[in-house]
């Protein structure tokens, strides 16, 4: 599984989601997925890693975009990936309007799905793209 294909069931996974918190009023399942995306981002277990190490029997093989930026250096690289910023950014992004429940903040995570969404179809995520740009592996 690559990062562009685990893009498309984050975004399709968080409108589900969405469409079953607005329906019950509950959050709950919201709050779960916030913790994968966390999870992923702390320990750098990603999903799409392990389930692709799993398929080839040999954990040493990554997805071709991983092996890409990790072969493009810079004069400056901070060593943390992208990808990883990217979920804790996510997560911090979808806790926000859970917690603090001003009227305005329900469109930020359809927002953040339909970007998800986009970028897995795409393959084209302008966050990864500017954390790289910033530094990050």
């Amino acid at each position: 599984m690559t990062e562009r294909t685990f893009r498309i069931f984050l975004g399709t996974g968080l409108f589900l989601l969405l469409y079953i918190s607005a329906i019950n009023g509950n959050t709950e399942l919201i709050l779960y997925y916030i913790a994968l995306l966390v999870f992923e981002g702390v320990t750098n277990w990603r999903l799409p890693r392990i389930l692709t190490a799993l398929n080839n029997k040999n954990s040493n093989d990554l997805d071709d975009a991983h092996i890409a930026a990790q072969q493009t250096s810079s004069s400056f690289q901070i060593p943390f990936e992208a990808e990883r910023v990217m979920r804790l950014v996510l997560a911090l992004v979808l806790v926000l309007p859970i917690f603090f429940t001003v009227e305005m903040f329900w469109i930020i995570p359809w927002f953040v799905a339909s970007m998800l969404l986009l970028a897995g179809v795409t393959n084209i995520c302008p966050m990864v793209m500017l954390f790289r740009r910033m530094g990050f592996k």
